[in-house]
């Protein structure tokens, strides 16, 4: 690779994708009536973990590891708006005996737009049910603002080429 005027590797490319390719559903409400669920999402963040037991034999080097139960949260900062979809998101997510049908979708498609750099990285969160919700306001833009904690059992990783 040649190097530049400061005797530096040039960079070199290494792909792309255009941001206004990701969206955010939940098929759940979706499946109700709704095509666009338009909860005007802002900030979504998701955890999933793993508990996994560290276990040691007396007398002995080894080290066993032991696979436990998984747990998820997701954080979705949203302003409220005036669609009255949410009442259908509240009543399906909100309702802890419907999280087994309940989930969550990020889904990214990769290039842009071009057929053969093209292809998606999709994440489902399943099992979804709401745990908490947290409104404000502040007086300079006067947005009500909600913060919705779900938490989910079952997180699921695909992608394309």
């Amino acid at each position: 690779m040649a190097r530049d005027i400061f005797n530096r590797r040039t960079d070199v490319f290494g792909g792309s994708f255009a941001s206004d390719e990701a969206s955010i559903s939940f098929p759940a409400v979706g499946q109700s009536g709704a095509q666009d669920v338009g909860l005007l999402i802002q900030r979504l963040q998701t955890t999933y973990q793993q508990q996994v037991t560290r276990l040691y034999e007396v007398g002995r080097p080894a080290i066993y590891y032991v696979g436990g139960r998984t747990n998820g949260d997701a954080t979705v900062d949203r302003v409220v708006g005036p669609r009255t979809i949410a009442d259908s998101f509240y009543e399906k997510y909100g309702d802890v005996c419907q999280a087994r049908t309940n989930s969550l979708e990020f889904n990214i498609e990769t290039g842009c737009g071009d057929a053969e750099e093209g292809g998606y990285a999709s994440y489902t969160c399943y099992f979804c049910v709401i745990t908490s919700i947290g409104l404000g306001v502040q007086a300079s833009d006067m947005l009500i603002n909600e913060s919705l904690r779900i938490m989910f059992s079952s997180f699921q990783y695909t992608t394309s080429a």
